[in-house]
């Protein structure tokens, strides 16, 4: 658990913001994940929306290196992230108001809120699921030189047919 748990509800209406910089050793979630990477740089600020609704605006950033799928390799992936989340009293009115806004993300009031669950989230969701290099530097054997081509059923057909007509 961090040591930087807070009531994000008063952090949010005092307009407070926290700024850090943190190993992969301090995300295990995320460093589980990657291959390595960091430091993954945070800023949450507070504040309160036009309808009076308190938020956390979460922004993160990160050099991570992650696996290609196609050739196994090592590839580095930049993460820049920016998010806004509307807090609510409780999860009743938090789903009212995403079923009327679809592009709301919001939390619910939490008097010991840790932020790193929050970045840790965030950025699991924005790592790519299958990620690949643009272009491998060394590409594996085509896949037309791994499977063997099957011939056209419509040609071996004709040869039989041939076949049947010489009497073969």
């Amino acid at each position: 658990m961090s040591d930087l748990i807070f009531d994000n509800g008063e952090f949010a209406r005092a307009g407070k913001t926290l700024s850090r910089e943190l190993a992969l050793a301090d995300l295990p979630r995320v460093a589980s994940e990657v291959l390595g990477g960091g430091p993954v740089q945070f800023v949450l600020a507070g504040g309160v929306d036009r309808l009076e609704r308190p938020y956390l605006d979460l922004g993160i950033t990160a050099m991570l290196e992650l696996k290609c799928q196609r050739c196994l390799k090592p590839m580095p992936f930049e993460l820049d992230v920016a998010a806004r989340f509307t807090l609510f009293r409780d999860e009743e009115r938090l789903d009212e108001a995403e079923a009327e806004d679809e592009e709301l993300e919001g939390l619910v009031f939490e008097h010991e809120f840790d932020p790193l669950n929050l970045v840790e989230d965030e950025i699991l969701l924005s790592l790519p699921f299958s990620p690949v290099h643009e272009a491998c530097e060394a590409e594996a054997t085509p896949v037309a030189d791994v499977v063997p081509q099957k011939p056209n059923p419509f040609a071996v057909l004709a040869d039989l047919k041939g076949k049947l007509k010489r009497g073969e």
